[in-house]
């Protein structure tokens, strides 16, 4: 029997990292940024470093969860779900979609004090004009990050 594929879309800064940190305690595999680092910089879903393993995993009846900024494109979802959909025969999907909250997002991405603020909110603000939650969609609140927590990230 396949693998449950829990697909994760939100904007930088939204707390998907804790949340699969949280998914990843409860005995999911994870694959966070799964798009980070593909073959040729490639955005297909199949050029990930990850897919074969993704793959894999789902086959033995693995429970996965998969996270990447790309999926707040709904183009990136739809190739995603249709590539595992014909990769692994029986797998279950289903969609986690945090709230398309900019602001709060920008708050948190500051808070993490990284060496890639800029290009994060740079990557926020390109990703949050397209983003749509599906009208039906589970929706988490975007998290908030706290200044003590932030020092030692």
């Amino acid at each position: 029997m396949a693998g449950r594929a829990v697909l994760v879309a939100g904007l930088p800064g939204c707390g998907k990292t804790t949340t699969l940190g949280l998914m990843r305690a409860a005995g999911l595999r994870v694959f966070d940024d799964f798009k980070a680092g593909a073959h040729n910089d490639s955005s297909a879903f199949t050029s990930s470093r990850h897919y074969r393993d993704l793959v894999s995993a789902l086959r033995q009846g693995q429970d996965c969860v998969v996270a990447d900024i790309d999926f707040c494109s709904s183009e990136a979802r739809m190739e995603a779900e249709l590539v595992l959909r014909e990769a692994v025969a029986g797998a279950e999907f289903e969609w986690c979609f945090f709230e398309n909250d900019p602001g709060a997002c920008e708050a948190n991405i500051r808070l993490r004090r990284r060496e890639s603020v800029e290009r994060d909110i740079r990557k926020l603000h390109e990703y949050s004009a397209a983003y749509r939650v599906p009208g039906d969609a589970k929706v988490l609140p975007v998290g908030r990050a706290k200044e003590e927590s932030s020092a030692q990230q």
